[in-house]
């Protein structure tokens, strides 16, 4: 990845880098990638998930946000596939 991306490597990182509305993005098979707007309730301690792909928006717990169940983003940070758009 180019320098305008920032890897997310933990939950604590996440929630640091989408405390504002921050675009996202997962590393996919050969260079296609999966975009997300992510923003960090901390009051509310949740997550709202934008899917660019499709326009759904999911509300997630830490606990969800990780779990394969839920969304695919838990699974991204641990394989080292996912990043912050800093554009």
């Amino acid at each position: 990845m180019s320098e305008r991306f920032k890897r997310i490597t933990s939950l604590q990182q996440l929630k640091e880098e989408s405390k504002e509305i921050s675009e996202f993005l997962i590393q996919l098979n050969y260079g296609a990638v999966s975009r997300k707007i992510i923003v960090w309730g901390e009051e509310e301690n949740k997550f709202w998930v934008t899917n660019c792909i499709d326009d759904t928006e999911q509300e997630l717990t830490e606990e969800q946000i990780m779990d394969d169940k839920y969304t695919n983003i838990g699974k991204a940070i641990r394989q080292n596939a996912f990043y912050k758009d800093l554009t």
